[in-house]
């Protein structure tokens, strides 16, 4: 279920009992363009055809059109996106080449300012892909450039920068990880995209041997805090000198007042599938939760499973067999209790 399904749902099956403000939220990941939709519908959502994940089948990526201030929304997730694959993940080969096609075209429509919510991407290719889709060129030794997919960065021998973007590229990410290392976008992330150990070792060879490149031949080091998000695209993006990072929390949360509902609240209410310690640490339930705390709030933890029980309630859908009514029908009685 999205974000935007759980809120929804919840403000449904709550209302009559108590005064609802849905707000569904997001951290740069799956459901980013919804939840701001959700909260400004004045703004024109859009539908692009470009390269989806796998190099020669393409995806409708829907994606945010601000006519007023010229500002476009786009979601790396709705174009290179993990979900796209249906569960027939293939880390060596994913590539992020389509979202750099929908900058383009968020560039042709008029756009001077973008914002691009970063996670749950099937790729780790440093975001060579979507700039080779701008015009950059990354040949091998042969002069042959290298194929879509982290699996070919290895061949990388030069770095011919493209035209420089007509626009700032703000990315929007709560992930602090950086490109290289034990922590970085390889042996932490790859996984989830499907790679075994031999390819997230083979992965990192090929993200280090970008890295040595772009600081050789641009003289930028390119592995730092956040740049190890969405497979490093935020590494990659580093090399135009027209991006910069921020915040995918605080973005949705901003254009959404989030601050100024909780103020209104005696109980907030937040969950994810798996609220566990992780949670705490920049994924946008933890952030929730916080901010509720420190505004004295009593906060609620609706979720699949709970590791880390963190609410002064704590409803576990696993607990009524996957029942969301039942577990709905629980946290009303819980929360007469407050």
């Amino acid at each position: 279920m999205t974000a935007r399904d759980v809120a929804l749902k919840l403000a449904t099956a709550l209302y009559g009992n108590f005064q609802i403000q849905a707000m569904p939220l997001s951290d740069g990941g799956d459901g980013f363009i919804d939840c701001i939709h959700f909260q400004i519908q004045e703004l024109k959502l859009m539908q692009s055809e470009v390269c989806g994940p796998i190099y020669g089948s393409n995806v409708q990526a829907k994606w945010l059109w601000d006519v007023s201030n010229k500002i476009a929304y786009l979601e790396a997730a709705q174009v290179c996106g993990i979900a796209l694959l249906g569960g027939h993940l293939r880390p060596m080969e994913a590539t992020s080449f389509g979202l750099g096609q929908l900058i383009q075209v968020a560039i042709l429509q008029g756009a001077e300012d973008i914002y691009i919510g970063l996670g749950g991407t099937a790729s780790t290719d440093g975001g060579v892909g979507a700039l080779q889709a701008l015009g950059w060129r990354f040949p091998d030794q042969s002069n042959r450039e290298v194929g879509p997919g982290g699996g070919n960065l290895i061949g990388i021998h030069r770095i011919l920068p493209g035209p420089a973007l007509p626009v700032h590229l703000n990315l929007m990410t709560d992930v602090a990880n950086n490109l290289l290392g034990d922590l970085g976008a390889s042996p932490v992330f790859a996984p989830q995209k499907g790679a075994n150990p031999t390819q997230v070792f083979e992965l990192e060879k090929g993200l280090s041997n970008l890295w040595l490149h772009a600081y050789k031949i641009l003289k930028l080091n390119i592995d730092f805090p956040g740049s190890g998000a969405a497979g490093g695209i935020p590494a990659g993006f580093g090399m135009t000198g027209n991006a910069s990072l921020g915040s995918g929390f605080e973005l949705v949360a901003d254009l959404g007042d989030l601050e100024m509902k909780m103020d209104w609240s005696d109980v907030v209410v937040t969950g994810e599938g798996n609220y566990d310690r992780q949670s705490s640490m920049g994924k946008a339930p933890g952030s929730i939760v916080k901010m509720a705390r420190s505004k004295g709030k009593k906060v609620a933890i609706f979720a699949g499973r709970i590791e880390d029980r963190a609410g002064d309630i704590n409803i576990e859908l696993g607990q009524f067999g996957g029942d969301f009514d039942r577990a709905c029908e629980a946290l009303r009685m819980e929360l007469h209790k407050l």
